[in-house]
């Protein structure tokens, strides 16, 4: 076998004119397309970098929302505490004075019946110590020294308790 020389030329004017029909019609458009390709996944690149960096400050903004409604949280809770406190010894004090008032009423009205009730005692032991005095005297006693003795008796009686 042997090679010719027109072949050979034939072959390369072929082959040149198939590289130039190529690369206009498919190398060209093709490379144009890649071009844009590439334009456009650098762009998406782009716009998800963005994205995220959006989503990132977003995020940081969100965390310190969180932060600053925890903090309020935890003031409103302090407040309520604070506030519950504050009422539960306001009303531990009401209930402490009227505790007070009660008993020093109940005491007062202690002692007036006290009071009352040894002067009754005063008037009946008057009252006997006098039918006594007369029956052991035997004789009636005039009003004046009915009231003198009276007196003189419960001085004594007074000072006794």
């Amino acid at each position: 076998m042997s090679i010719s020389f027109p072949d050979l030329l034939f072959a390369i004017i072929n082959f040149l004119v198939l590289l130039v029909i190529l690369k206009k019609f498919l190398y060209k458009p093709l490379l144009t397309m890649m071009d844009e390709r590439e334009k456009m996944v650098k762009s998406d690149l782009e716009n998800a970098e963005n994205a995220k960096n959006e989503a990132q400050e977003i995020k940081e903004q969100y965390t310190k929302q969180m932060e600053q409604a925890k903090k309020e949280a935890q003031q409103i809770i302090e407040k309520a505490t604070r506030i519950g406190e504050e009422s539960r010894e306001t009303l531990l004090n009401q209930a402490r004075e009227e505790s007070a008032r009660m008993t020093e009423k109940a005491q007062e009205i202690i002692r007036l019946e006290k009071e009352e009730a040894l002067s009754q005692l005063r008037n009946e032991v008057a009252s006997l110590v006098v039918l006594a005095a007369g029956k052991v005297i035997d004789k009636t006693i005039d009003q004046e020294s009915h009231e003198k003795l009276i007196r003189d008796f419960i001085a004594e009686v007074g000072d006794a308790s």
